[in-house]
């Protein structure tokens, strides 16, 4: 009798440490979204720019902004920037490609470098926070062919729809 005792406070005791496990926020991770698997944050070298130039989007440069530039993250990616010398941080915007030197990863405006007290050249942590939704996402030709809903959908036989 005394050994079931035991046994029932054991078993009370893990269902209630798996209710409080249970009950603690997990971040998920998106299966939609590619660059969530690798989002845990990576030490990237940065630099800073502030030439009088266009960017990628085809704005002119706005060299106290608080965008950087990227060569592989889509255009209009939020992400935050670390300084662990001083352990300051900025959310900045991927507006432009580069930077192309070979041993960068990262290129900051000169506003967001100086408000993160960075000086030129260096190492920052580098998170991505958000990646804007893909635009004008064409389905393919032969679904497109079985689309109910579709505008042309009732184009069978015609020449042009």
């Amino acid at each position: 009798m005394n050994w079931l005792k035991k046994k029932l406070s054991y078993l009370a005791l893990v269902l209630c440490c798996g209710g409080v496990m249970s009950a603690i926020h997990s971040n998920n991770v998106s299966s939609e979204n590619s660059y969530d698997r690798i989002q845990a944050g990576q030490w990237v070298v940065a630099s800073m720019y502030w030439e009088d130039k266009l960017v990628s989007t085809g704005k002119t440069f706005n060299p106290i902004g608080w965008h950087a530039a990227h060569k592989t993250l889509p255009i209009g990616t939020l992400i935050r920037v670390s300084n662990p010398k001083n352990s300051r941080s900025i959310n900045v915007t991927i507006n432009d490609r580069g930077p192309f030197t070979p041993d960068r990863e990262l290129d900051l405006s000169l506003g967001a470098g100086a408000l993160l007290g960075f000086q030129g050249l260096g190492t920052v942590y580098m998170e991505v926070l958000s990646i804007p939704p893909i635009k004008n996402n064409q389905r393919p030709v032969v679904e497109s062919l079985f689309a109910v809903n579709d505008a042309n959908a009732n184009c069978v036989g015609q020449a042009t729809c």
